[in-house]
């Protein structure tokens, strides 16, 4: 795990054993806010141990920014914390939690003695948490998966993205158009740092770049995906056929994984582009 200082009393952890998963903390006088928790126990803990020698009043909430499950299998470490996220996010974890989290268990024996941890408190559209000296406000970021919510640091103008924002654009669970919806919402927002759900932080001079970036990336894959069903490429030939370097991307972040993740994207227009013509 790695450890990054956004600003004053505000932290980022980054999973080295998968995905540069990230995970943050707001450190107040009133006790500590955690947004997401990081995909395998080991590391989760060391975060703990970290945070709990920055404020005596421990650990008072963790957010879930959206249901996967690279994001939530820590939340039965927070005993002592209240688990909020959006109501639809409860509400997948409630249908088809604990049947991921078994076929995960059999693929991944450092996931045994994860058990699943529901979220607590639900909200629906927007919340607004006081803590210490500090605002922070939950608000919906959908399109990555339809439950995604981000966590805004007022004052700071900081924004913990979850998966919303991501070294790629990924929508094979979500939805291409409203991911650009909330993307542009973002790009609106005036933010000093964005705190990616994978990958580095973003600093203020790099946001519009990078949102402007994810925005062209998604009208790329749909215009290419769209014009190989014109002439009948099948979905196999389709998906080799247009690269990520076509659509403006390195292959090489997320230390190669954005490859898969494109591909995943591909696979997700063609289903689609084709249910739509049936």
């Amino acid at each position: 795990m790695r450890k990054e200082r956004v600003t004053e009393n505000i932290y980022v952890f980054t999973s080295e054993a998968y995905a540069q998963v990230t995970a943050g903390a707001i450190v107040t006088s009133e006790g500590t806010i955690v947004i997401d928790t990081l995909p395998f126990p080991r590391e989760t803990r060391e975060m703990i141990d970290f945070l709990r020698g920055e404020s005596r009043r421990g650990i008072r909430y963790v957010v879930n920014t959206h249901h996967h499950a690279d994001h939530i299998y820590g939340n039965y470490l927070f005993a002592e914390a209240d688990i909020i996220a959006g109501e639809k996010c409860r509400e997948v974890m409630r249908k088809t939690g604990e049947k991921n989290l078994a076929e995960a268990k059999a693929q991944t024996p450092e996931l045994g003695e994860v058990a699943l941890r529901l979220p607590n408190i639900v909200f629906q559209d927007k919340l607004t948490i006081h803590l210490g000296d500090r605002m922070i406000r939950l608000l919906p970021l959908p399109g990555h998966t339809l439950d995604g919510i981000g966590v805004y640091v007022e004052g700071e103008k900081i924004l913990f993205a979850g998966d919303a924002v991501m070294p790629l654009p990924y929508i094979f669970w979500g939805d291409r158009e409203i991911l650009q919806a909330t993307l542009r919402m973002i790009k609106e927002m005036n933010l000093e740092n964005i705190v990616q759900g994978h990958g580095e932080v973003l600093l203020k001079g790099e946001i519009d770049e990078t949102l402007d970036q994810g925005l062209t990336y998604l009208d790329c894959i749909y215009d290419k995906v769209k014009a190989k069903l014109v002439t009948r490429t099948s979905k196999e030939r389709l998906i080799n056929d247009i690269s990520l370097e076509a659509c403006g991307y390195s292959p090489i972040a997320l230390d190669g994984l954005v490859k898969q993740l494109h591909r995943s994207n591909l696979q997700r227009i063609y289903q689609t582009l084709t249910a739509k013509s049936r």
